[in-house]
């Protein structure tokens, strides 16, 4: 019986070791902000508002919404440009072919820059209203 208590308290034990490392790796790649211009960040911002006015309306508009991306995109830094410059042809190119925004290339690039625009500059976190 002393024999099984020790081993539930060694597996405890490491069980608690792993738990801390894996907490650590996370906060540490967490707290890794990313960095963005002040620039790029108010573009994030426009746009962030921009799609909060379409979710009111219950309609995206393209002319509206396209100066803010190119905005994004001539600000972006250099680790999220490509994918910025990606969503803005998207964003040009929807109205001819509708289907461009359904491209898995496109889809990856608006992700990227939404997910970078929120890690580097809090646009979303801000306006959750949470």
């Amino acid at each position: 019986m002393n024999q099984i208590a020790h081993r539930r308290g060694r597996v405890g034990l490491v069980l608690v070791l792993v738990a801390t490392l894996l907490m650590a790796a996370c906060s540490s790649s967490e707290n890794k902000k990313l960095s963005a211009s002040s620039a790029f960040c108010r573009a994030a911002e426009r746009y962030s508002t921009e799609l909060q006015h379409a979710e009111r309306v219950g309609e995206a508009n393209a002319s509206r919404q396209l100066p803010l991306i190119e905005e994004l995109a001539r600000t972006a830094p250099k680790k999220i440009k490509d994918e910025a410059e990606i969503f803005a042809q998207a964003v040009r190119d929807v109205k001819k072919d509708p289907t461009v925004k359904d491209r898995p290339k496109v889809q990856k690039a608006v992700d990227a820059v939404n997910r970078y625009a929120n890690q580097a500059c809090n646009v979303y976190k801000r306006d959750s209203g949470l």
